[in-house]
């Protein structure tokens, strides 16, 4: 059986194309939900119009499906509530600190 320890850990893989860090400590995963094989996502982006999404949707499907017990990976797209910094984690805060961003 699939854990939320297990996604996140995948999600941990995938990074904004744009910003050198994965999606989770970006604070873009706003839920995760597993039922049996099929993990449920709901994420949004940093910025409503990223051309990327498509393509990092589709990462992220590809790389769960890599994960034994995973049947399904399905990604919705929310907006609601925006993205905004306070979403980052501390990890990272720090690593966009590193870089030069203020955040």
């Amino acid at each position: 059986m699939i854990t939320r320890d297990q996604v996140i850990d995948v999600l941990k893989t995938c990074y904004d194309p744009e910003i050198p860090v994965n999606i989770w400590d970006l604070g873009l995963i706003y839920d995760i939900t597993i039922a049996g094989g099929v993990v449920d996502l709901k994420m949004t982006l940093t910025a409503m119009g990223c051309s990327m999404g498509p393509q990092l949707v589709s990462e992220i499907q590809s790389k769960m499906l890599t994960v034994d017990g995973v049947e399904d990976c399905r990604v919705e797209m929310v907006w609601t509530p925006p993205w905004s910094p306070e979403r980052l984690s501390d990890d990272g805060r720090l690593q966009l600190q590193a870089m030069g961003f203020a955040v």
